[in-house]
Order: C-alpha cells, then structure tokens, then sequence
C-alpha cells in the first residue's frame, strides 16, 4: 500500500466512476483499476461495489477512506513542515478568502508578507465562506477567513475586526439621511433596496434586519455580488447595504454613505486553521497581521 494507491481510492469514492478518475489522473482505466484491484487484495477486502452506477464504496471502503484522507493530509503536512529546511524563506502560503475581503484585507498584508519574506508566493483561494469553510476543514488552506460561526471542534478561530454595515443611499432618496452619521434601519421603511441573491450572507443580515425593524422594503433588485450592489445604487436603482471595509475609498456623488447603529458584531469574521494543522513561519506572520497581533 502506497500513497499513490490511497490517493486513487480517495478520489474514487469522491467521483464514483473510473474513467472519469483515470482522466484526471491521466492514465489508463485498465492501469486504475489494476492499483484499486491490488489495494483490495493487499487489505484482504472489497473497498468499492462495482455492481452500481456510481461505483460505490462498501462498509469496509467507507472506513478505509476516512483513514486514507487523514493519512494523506499528514503526509502533507510533513512535507510541507520540511519544506523550510530544504527552501529557507522560499515557499507558497495559500489563503482561503472571499473577493470581498481579498480586495480590503489582502493587498496590504500581501505588501509585508513579501517585505518579510520575499521568496514566498501568496496565492490566493477566492471563494463563498460556505465553501471555504468546507475547504478549511479538509486542510485545503494556510488558513482561510470566513465570518463565524464555524465548527470549532474542526476549526480554530482567531477573531479578527468586525464587519460594520452601513447604507448607500442614491441623491435621489437621500433627503432623511443627509449630515448623519449614524442611522436606525426603521427609517428606511419607504426606500427600494438592491439586495443579493437569497441564500448569500449578507441577504441573511438585511432579512435580519427587516424582520428585526419590522419592515418589509422594496426590493428594486437583486443582484450577485457586492460591486454590482454598489453600482446598483450609484446608478439611483435602489438603497445598499454594504460592509463599511467594502465602501470605505470608494467615492461617488451620487450616493451618501451612512453608518447603520448597533451593527458592529452583525458580521464577525475570523481566521480559521484545521485543529492540528502545521503553521508554517510566513503563514504565523499572516495571520498576525490579519488578527492585528503583529511585532
């Protein structure tokens, strides 16, 4: 049994189809089903059910693979934890992160990460915290920055700055929100709004806040990401609501950007790491600057 032969059943039990398994490994199915064939008869037991379509794993296989996955991830945590000894400040640190927070958080800490360590290369993971979430747990990440709540019996979480909402608000329906700071989101009772599509988080937070304020608004439309959100409303289509991290450098005269009050903790984000996972030293230093813990 060998890493090889793991990796193919892991990726079987995931695809459930040996051809579509053999082409993404770029080999034969004859030469797949041979390495599966000899794991089985090396274990002394039947890991797949190849009399369904998909492929199927048995009582036995469903074991094997939960071991198998664990036992690659610590293969490459190992490699990965030699990696320093063999490239010195040489290496890649992946984060795992939504484009929303990439374009506020990243670029800067990016700028030091590399002023620190100039042989390493940062790539980053764009995903919905949904996924991340998954991915992170699987060890998929350096670490990743999702909003909580997460599963802490996988995840180790280290709070970083809360997401502050605030509202764009088109000239044109303005009038109640002019020289405030700070608004209370019942007084938006007669204003349209542009929303995201249902299911994302920050749809979660504004149906939140209707039913907390118990308002029911128009909606004007909806929409798939931030950026279209806040041109939506530059366009005067509908009011926003946006995390202040997201509005603060952009600039329009056509909106007006006011502060929702007692929505501090609305959106908690964190860094996020598999429970035992190796912590390379760029990847330390990342998450302290992310967590405002650094030298």
């Amino acid at each position: 049994m060998n890493s090889r032969q793991l990796q193919y059943a892991v990726l079987l039990s995931e695809a459930g189809n040996f051809s579509h398994v053999a082409e993404k490994l770029n080999i034969t199915q004859p030469a797949l089903s041979k390495q599966i064939l000899s794991l089985e008869k090396e274990l002394g037991t039947q890991l797949f059910d190849r009399n369904r379509n998909p492929v199927s794993l048995t009582a036995a296989g469903e074991h094997f693979i939960r071991e198998a996955k664990e036992l690659l991830y610590r293969e490459s945590q190992l490699i990965k934890s030699m990696e320093q000894f063999s490239s010195g400040d040489k290496g890649q640190l992946v984060i795992g992160i939504t484009p929303f927070r990439s374009a506020y958080l990243i670029p800067e800490t990016v700028k030091k990460i590399r002023e620190k360590f100039p042989g390493v290369q940062v790539k980053l993971a764009e995903e919905g915290s949904e996924a991340l979430r998954k991915d992170a747990a699987e060890g998929m990440f350096d670490f990743a920055v999702v909003n909580m709540p997460v599963d802490e019996s996988v995840l180790d979480a280290v709070l970083i700055e809360p997401d502050r909402l605030a509202l764009v608000i088109p000239e044109a329906m303005d009038s109640a929100f002019k020289g405030k700071d700070e608004v209370d989101f019942s007084v938006c009772r007669d204003i349209p709004f542009v929303v995201l599509g249902a299911g994302q988080e920050m749809r979660q937070l504004f149906e939140k806040l209707c039913a907390d304020s118990g308002i029911r608004p128009e909606t004007a439309a909806e929409v798939v990401n931030l950026t279209s959100a806040w041109e939506m409303a530059c366009a005067g289509v509908g009011a926003t609501l946006l995390p202040v991290q997201f509005v603060n450098g952009k600039r329009d005269s056509h909106v007006t950007v006011v502060k929702l009050k007692n929505s501090f903790y609305l959106r908690q984000p964190a860094v996020v790491i598999k429970k035992g996972q190796y912590i390379s030293e760029y990847a330390r230093y990342a998450i302290n600057l992310l967590t405002k813990n650094e030298d």
